[in-house]
């Protein structure tokens, strides 16, 4: 199963390109990112980054699951907008119905 702070570390680290300031954006130790990454690697059974130095290049697979983890953001993003839309309109029939009952 993926750890879903683990993806974010993940995304994370693809976007800033650095340990140190992954680690910062998010409030972890570098060597907490490197665990993270570590654990996703090892979870799904194939490097996801080329280690040069202090940067990092996806491999095929890093690409893979970095397309899909921002496919889940969006969708993530989605859902909330649908849902307080929702929350919304359900409030709003519960106000009316309550105006008109009284």
């Amino acid at each position: 199963m993926l750890n879903t702070q683990h993806l974010i570390t993940f995304k994370t680290l693809v976007e800033t390109g650095s340990f140190t300031q992954t680690a910062r954006k998010l409030g972890l130790t570098q060597p907490a990112v490197s665990q993270h990454i570590q654990k996703l690697e090892k979870g799904l059974g194939e490097p996801l980054l080329i280690r040069h130095g202090r940067s990092t290049e996806l491999t095929e697979a890093g690409e893979v699951l970095f397309q899909h983890v921002q496919d889940l953001g969006s969708c993530y993003e989605r859902f909330v907008k649908q849902w307080e839309s929702h929350v919304a309109h359900k409030s709003a029939t519960t106000s009316m119905g309550a105006r008109q009952s009284a």
